[in-house]
């Protein structure tokens, strides 16, 4: 005879449920994070490494927020398969989308946007903003 309870309440009585001490070093962590982004924003990195260095450290807090508040870690191979194909699925599209800025005709991009003409063309004078 089958067992009528749902997978999902097995699972959750094979779960240990977490410390407390766990959400506090998990809590802590987001907060260095959090400071580190600041500290990010205000040193100089050429190129687009901004870009690069906000998405991995947008990516370590989202993680942690998964793992831990949404009980990831607890969980078996299903849930964690299904994070890490997310997780490839958005690095793909951000690549994607990152790539195809990179390689446009200057044109196409924003007016005073890295890589762009400025503003009203090359031999052209910005426009005066009205005080």
């Amino acid at each position: 005879m089958a067992d009528p309870r749902p997978i999902a309440h097995e699972e959750h009585l094979a779960t240990h449920h977490a410390h407390g001490m766990r959400y506090v070093v998990v809590w802590i962590a987001l907060l260095v994070l959090t400071v580190v982004t600041y500290a990010a924003s205000r040193v100089h990195l050429p190129g687009g490494w901004h870009v690069a260095v906000a998405l991995l450290i947008a990516i370590a807090k989202g993680a942690l927020v998964a793992l831990f508040f949404m009980h990831l870690w607890d969980q078996r191979g299903a849930n964690r398969l299904i994070f890490v194909t997310s997780l490839a699925f958005v690095a793909l599209l951000i690549g994607l989308t990152i790539l195809d800025n990179a390689t446009r005709f200057p044109l196409a991009n924003p007016p005073g946007s890295a890589g762009a003409l400025p503003w009203g063309g090359a031999d052209r004078d910005p426009p005066k903003l009205p005080q």
